[in-house]
């Protein structure tokens, strides 16, 4: 921590850092590069004694262009005396009343990361979230420090919890390739769910949203025809179901007509129940359906008045008209039907959703039953397998740097020391209390 700070940064006139040349070379390849021993400023004896050790002076010189999407970084050639050599003070903004841009707080962030400062998302509006993150990540390939961000990004996403996955929902082609960029299995799994679960129905928006990304848009349709599969043999189930033992009301064979007769009202139940699964599927309600078969799967897996109701049937007993006493009975055993087909989707685990979302109180319209396998993330692929290699209140001016940071950081450490053993000595002021405690903690437990 008393390490001399060697490297100045300069982002704008206002914005000034002082860190150490040992952790930016170590966390950047492109720093690591740039701060060399040839690169470094003569400094005089007199500037020595005079406590300046600013050997390397890096200066944003452009701000985010389609050329340079993060900017453009450029050493500052220094006199002996440790002064710039051509006399500036680095790049003046003037917005001029439009939206300030947030590229200077986004290096910001990565620099103070890479003293383990913890880089903060907004979450008021993750759209805007998503925006920064995609920019953050601009700046970390081009400094080549993706590796050391993406875990720290990760995590102060996801502690948004349910207000980042309903973005993840609304937007999942955006947030796919921002996780496919980060390497963030947790998101780009969220995200690859609803991918898949709503690929009929955002099919043409997606691929356009994914045409720089053809690993992602090869593994949605992988997952969608495995999803699509499903639907199909789930229908061929209930379509082919003989409820309990219809197949075989005797062992008495060969089996006689009369015995079959006795059973004509349930085989009349399971005509219905066919008529009406039929025309579901015919009209685009089923596995082929933009839904993927959503509502139909939901109606079967609620059985009883779900479906089928007493609208419904009336309508067939009005074009197969039969005593009030008979069409009770079968009402009765199509009841029984219902509930052999819920068995069956139940079973399917097509109705199950695996995203992070909380579908209960977030509704979606189609299936969250994708299970993404960890070897098919794209990253981790043989060919993706090169990551970079592993080198070794706020005044206006020059910011806080390395020192002071750490400085930050170790107090921070200590303060959570001195919270830690304040609880520790006021649960030992009343034994009694803290046996209590002790208790139902050991209930909950159990």
């Amino acid at each position: 921590m008393n390490q001399a700070e060697d490297v100045e940064i300069v982002l704008t006139h206002d914005r000034k850092y002082k860190f150490h040349s040992g952790t930016l070379a170590r966390n950047s390849t492109l720093l690591n590069e740039m701060l060399i021993e040839p690169n470094a400023a003569k400094l005089s004896n007199k500037a020595k004694n005079a406590g300046i050790t600013i050997k390397w002076m890096i200066e944003l010189k452009e701000t985010p262009t389609h050329e340079y999407p993060a900017g453009r970084l450029g050493l500052v050639d220094l006199t002996s005396s440790g002064e710039r050599a051509d006399f500036r003070t680095g790049l003046v903004i003037n917005e001029n009343g439009r939206v300030p841009t947030k590229i200077f707080d986004h290096y910001e962030s990565i620099f103070y990361a890479f003293y383990n400062k913890e880089i903060r998302i907004c979450d008021t509006d993750m759209r805007a979230a998503l925006e920064d993150v995609m920019q953050i990540i601009n700046i970390a390939d081009y400094l080549g420090c993706t590796n050391i961000i993406s875990k720290p990004v990760e995590v102060a996403l996801l502690k948004h919890g349910q207000t980042l996955y309903r973005s993840i929902q609304s937007t999942p082609a955006g947030w796919a390739r921002m996780a496919y960029d980060l390497k963030s299995e947790c998101i780009f799994t969220e995200a690859m769910i609803h991918l898949v679960g709503n690929w009929a129905r955002n099919k043409d928006t997606s691929n356009e949203k994914l045409r720089e990304y053809p690993q992602i848009k090869a593994l949605v349709k992988k997952y969608y025809r495995i999803l699509y599969q499903k639907g199909k043999t789930l229908e061929n189930q209930v379509a082919s179901c003989y409820p309990g033992d219809m197949q075989t009301p005797s062992t008495d064979l060969p089996i006689k007509r009369e015995v079959f007769s006795k059973d004509i009202l349930v085989w009349m139940a399971l005509c219905f129940f066919r008529h009406w699964l039929g025309q579901r599927i015919i009209s685009g309600k089923g596995h082929g359906g933009e839904d993927g078969g959503f509502e139909l799967y939901q109606q079967l897996g609620a059985a009883g008045e779900a479906y089928m109701n007493k609208i419904v049937m009336n309508q067939f007993h009005a074009k197969i008209p039969m005593t009030k006493k008979a069409f009770n009975v079968l009402e009765n055993h199509l009841l029984e039907i219902k509930e052999c087909i819920k068995g069956i989707v139940d079973k399917s685990n097509i109705l199950q959703s695996n995203c992070q979302l909380d579908v209960n109180k977030f509704p979606v319209t189609y299936l969250t039953c994708t299970k993404f396998d960890r070897e098919d993330f794209p990253w981790l692929s043989a060919a993706a397998q090169k990551t970079p290699p592993k080198v070794n209140s706020i005044k206006r001016g020059i910011r806080p740097g390395g020192n002071e940071i750490a400085k930050q950081n170790l107090e921070a450490a200590r303060g959570q020391e001195r919270d830690r053993a304040d609880e520790h000595y006021e649960d030992m002021d009343s034994e009694d209390e803290s046996e209590g405690i002790s208790a139902r903690k050991r209930v909950r437990h159990n």
